[in-house]
């Protein structure tokens, strides 16, 4: 019940595989749990979209065992513990620049004598677990997930990595490939050569490091770098993927007539 599979695999050494649930579906977000994924991900800071409309998808994650990340909008104590007190036990914070931002979204996510997140978690009673099981284990349950994405963030790398209480720490290629100069290119040069080097700088700190990509192939090549905390896509991408292969190899059927 409140074992962090990605606390757990990182432990071993493994890898954490996961998927990001594309909406607020809880069907959809199903579904893709029931894939084997480690954790999903789900996404408050580029969706409209806020904790009420995506409440039930941590429960559905805790009901087998998958990691429920919350990536929330900002480094903001009341987005964190909103998304902690709905089920998440995974929290991501985007747009981390410096160790001292880092030091204060571990404390946002923890209970005191740790941090300073308030004590109201509503989701144990959907599950019927008592405060007296939850709250003595809710710090070593809870994964912190910071994001390096700016400038200034690159230039802190090593003291953002360093931090205690900090469990991954993420590349995000999308707005590293902006900072970096290259904005929208991902198969630059500039952009490929800072990720490979990120796990190795990463792991310096006794830390293992994350990334994103869309397509099985990106996430084989970030494995292969040295990325343990993996997220593959959506369900839907992977689904539309299938859909237009599989219909250019009936079309095919036609076209050999």
């Amino acid at each position: 019940m409140f074992q962090n599979r990605i606390k757990q695999l990182v432990a071993e050494g493994r890898a954490a595989w996961g998927a990001a649930a594309p909406d607020t579906s809880e069907i959809v977000a199903k579904q893709t749990i029931n894939c084997g994924i480690d954790f999903l991900w789900i996404d408050l800071e580029h969706r409209s979209y806020g904790t009420y409309e995506v409440r039930w998808l941590p429960i559905l994650c805790r009901q087998v065992g998958c990691s429920a990340m919350v990536r929330v909008p900002g480094l903001d104590s009341s987005w964190i513990k909103k998304a902690l007190d709905i089920g998440a036990n995974t929290i991501m914070i985007p747009q981390i620049n410096t160790a001292d931002e880092a030091k204060r979204a571990v404390e946002f996510a923890k209970y005191p004598p740790v941090g300073s997140r308030g004590i109201s978690p509503l989701w144990t009673a959907m599950m019927d677990v008592t405060w007296d099981d939850y709250l003595p284990v809710a710090n070593e349950e809870t994964c912190v997930v910071v994001q390096i994405e700016s400038p200034e963030g690159i230039e802190n790398l090593d003291a953002i990595a360093a931090v205690e209480g900090v469990d991954v720490v993420f590349a995000g290629p999308a707005d590293l490939s902006a900072s970096l100069g290259v904005i929208g290119q991902f198969n630059h040069p500039t952009l490929l050569e800072f990720l490979a080097s990120f796990p190795a700088r990463i792991a310096d700190h006794g830390k293992p490091a994350g990334i994103t990509f869309a397509t099985m192939e990106q996430c084989r090549r970030s494995y292969e770098q040295g990325y343990r905390f993996i997220n593959t896509g959506t369900v839907l991408q992977h689904g539309i993927d299938g859909l237009k292969s599989g219909l250019n190899e009936l079309r095919e059927l036609e076209a050999n007539e």
